[in-house]
């Protein structure tokens, strides 16, 4: 019996895949199974880089009674998400980006526009040439526009809607996350807000990638804590890219 393992483990790995044996002690949650463990069916989201609704839909499944601030700020994008959600009273749809202050700024528009930023991509990356490759576009042609578009910090969008509670803020802008938190520092200050998931760029994709203390100098000292953490890849050495989604709860509403 003890040959016939080994020569099965060893096939496997001849292949390219490990046996290990299973640890009974480890549990692994997505996000929405922790959400819906934690939260109830009624709830405020804000979804931050809202793109073509795939977080919308997200939330939408998990709290379908939830009101959902949905923020876009490519127009194109925005229109058809008007179209999709416009007449839905439970989506309040913005065409703007959040940042850390209010005005206007230039965003680059990539052709898949998941990829967009304010932060510039940066040049002769081998992520830069199969992306190109993937959107039959040459590398200098990725990124296809710049678009100055209006932008406005989470405190003053909660004061001017007289936003006082957010269950979920849903932070993906590719490696502006720090910056969104900046201008959120009096709704994080006053426990208006339980839960927040954000993306953390880790790769050189971008001209600014972020540490895990860009995101927690704003957390940590308005008592949120590391909940859970989701890596895609997790090494900086192997493969196209180097993120994450990362979850933080705010210690007091959660007793933690």
């Amino acid at each position: 019996m003890k040959i016939l393992k080994n020569i099965i483990k060893n096939f496997l790995w001849f292949i390219g895949v490990e046996v290990k044996r299973i640890n009974k002690e480890v549990t692994f949650k997505s996000f929405d199974e922790i959400y819906l463990s934690k939260l109830s069916n009624s709830k405020v989201v804000f979804d931050i880089g809202a793109n073509q609704g795939q977080s919308i839909e997200r939330f939408k499944k998990l709290f379908p009674d939830a009101k959902i601030h949905a923020f876009e700020p490519i127009s194109f994008e925005f229109q058809k998400l008007n179209e999709k959600y416009g007449t839905n009273e439970n989506i309040i749809l913005n065409n703007f980006a959040i940042a850390e202050t209010s005005g206007k700024r230039d965003f680059h528009v990539t052709a898949k526009t998941g990829n967009s930023s304010f932060n510039k991509i940066n040049a002769n990356t081998k992520w830069l040439q199969v992306r190109s490759k993937q959107f039959n576009t040459n590398e200098s042609e990725y990124v296809k526009k710049i678009e100055s578009v209006k932008i406005l910090t989470l405190d003053k969008y909660c004061k001017d809607n007289n936003v006082n509670k957010i269950d979920i803020i849903k932070i993906d802008t590719q490696g502006y996350e720090d910056k969104i938190l900046l201008g959120a520092q009096e709704i994080l200050s006053n426990n208006v807000v339980s839960a927040i998931e954000c993306e953390i760029m880790l790769d050189n994709v971008y001209e600014k990638y972020l540490n895990f203390s860009d995101i927690e100098r704003y957390l940590l000292p308005n008592n949120f804590r590391m909940v859970g953490i989701n890596m895609i890849n997790n090494n900086l050495f192997s493969g196209l890219t180097f993120f994450g989604d990362v979850m933080y709860f705010n210690k007091k509403k959660f007793n933690l």
